[in-house]
């Protein structure tokens, strides 16, 4: 009897509800959203950005403060349309789009729901974010030397749905393949590194550009764009799909972060989780466990070269306990955990 009561219970409990507020980033929030609600949470999800203009974003990076505050009537909208009673948990990412007056107004509102903060940039790039951090109850990063200098907790990023594949060596076509976002001096390497070796090596290169005035204000002060083959840069983004099956195809993935970020980029995670070998400007995976000599070549930035020998070296898989650890689940969970535990500490203090 007390069994049926107690199973009675838990299925007439109520759902923990997470309010998500994320940017609208290659699908990112999707991902993150689906494994929320396969750890039984409901999610409601919010863009961090109260645009998606190409001016607006343009303006939060100059002016970030101002922008914000002129924007909070697009949040106060949304925040008067939720039922605070049902929220337990709010997971803001990077919150740059958030004013202080308006992150503290969410704290007020969902006062029970514990509050956390992640920031997957590093924070010399999240301007304004400075303004908001006291509300939350735990903040993470994914860059290590942020953590460590702010004690933040460390926590890297995930990789999506990957499951390891077989690398057949005949059938690769490509040397090394990259896509993604153009920022900073990310293309002045890959050229340096298609320079290097002509056409004696194979490689695929597709670079994203957020809109064409990005694309033309990119050109005006990278030249290596001008001599890009045209068909390498494109303003709308690749299917993932279509990602899958070049890097499929391709024996080393090209990585190349931002000269002002330390922590791994999602291509990082999801190249190594994939079995794929992974090539990196970063060279803070050297102290990272998904690193190994097998998997991971450093290269330097001003004068890239891939190894014959590390192409050819067997590759060391990923043992199945990372591969849980650098799921979207495993991060979610740390994730919430963190905050559960700070806010509960606030409390008893």
């Amino acid at each position: 009897m007390s069994l049926y009561f107690s199973e009675m219970m838990a299925q007439s409990k109520p759902r923990e509800h997470v309010l998500l507020v994320s940017p609208l980033t290659f699908s990112y929030h999707l991902s993150i959203s689906e494994a929320l609600r396969s750890m039984g949470y409901e999610v409601t999800w919010w863009d961090e950005r109260a645009s998606s203009s190409t001016f607006y974003k343009i303006a939060l990076r100059l002016f970030p403060t101002i922008t914000a505050r002129l924007f909070e009537r697009s949040f106060r909208e949304r925040l008067e349309q939720l039922d605070p009673s049902v929220f337990t948990h709010v997971l803001v990412i990077k919150g740059e789009g958030l004013s202080q007056r308006i992150a503290q107004e969410i704290r007020e509102k969902l006062s029970s729901a514990s509050m956390g903060l992640y920031l997957w940039d590093g924070v010399e790039n999240v301007k304004g974010v400075s303004n908001i951090l006291g509300v939350f109850d735990s903040v993470a990063t994914f860059d290590p030397v942020d953590a460590k200098t702010l004690g933040w907790a460390y926590r890297p990023l995930f990789g999506r749905n990957v499951s390891a594949g077989k690398n057949n060596v005949e059938s690769m076509l490509f040397e090394w393949c990259f896509i993604g976002t153009i920022h900073s001096d990310r293309h002045r390497v890959i050229h340096r590194l298609r320079r290097r070796y002509g056409e004696s090596v194979k490689n695929f290169v597709f670079c994203y550009f957020q809109s064409p005035l990005v694309l033309f204000a990119r050109r005006l002060f990278d030249w290596t764009l001008w001599a890009a083959p045209k068909h390498t840069l494109s303003t709308h983004p690749m299917s993932a799909t279509d990602v899958t099956q070049i890097v499929g195809c391709s024996r080393a993935v090209l990585d190349v972060e931002h000269p002002r970020q330390r922590g791994f980029t999602m291509r990082t995670i999801e190249t190594l989780l994939a079995g794929k070998k992974l090539v990196t400007t970063n060279e803070h995976i050297l102290m990272s466990d998904l690193y190994h000599s097998s998997r991971v070549c450093v290269v330097n930035r001003n004068n890239p070269e891939i190894p014959n020998e590390f192409l050819d070296q067997p590759y060391l898989p990923v043992s199945d306990a990372l591969r849980d650890h650098y799921s979207c689940v495993g991060w979610a969970k740390e994730l919430l955990s963190l905050q559960d535990a700070a806010k509960h500490d606030r409390r008893m203090s």
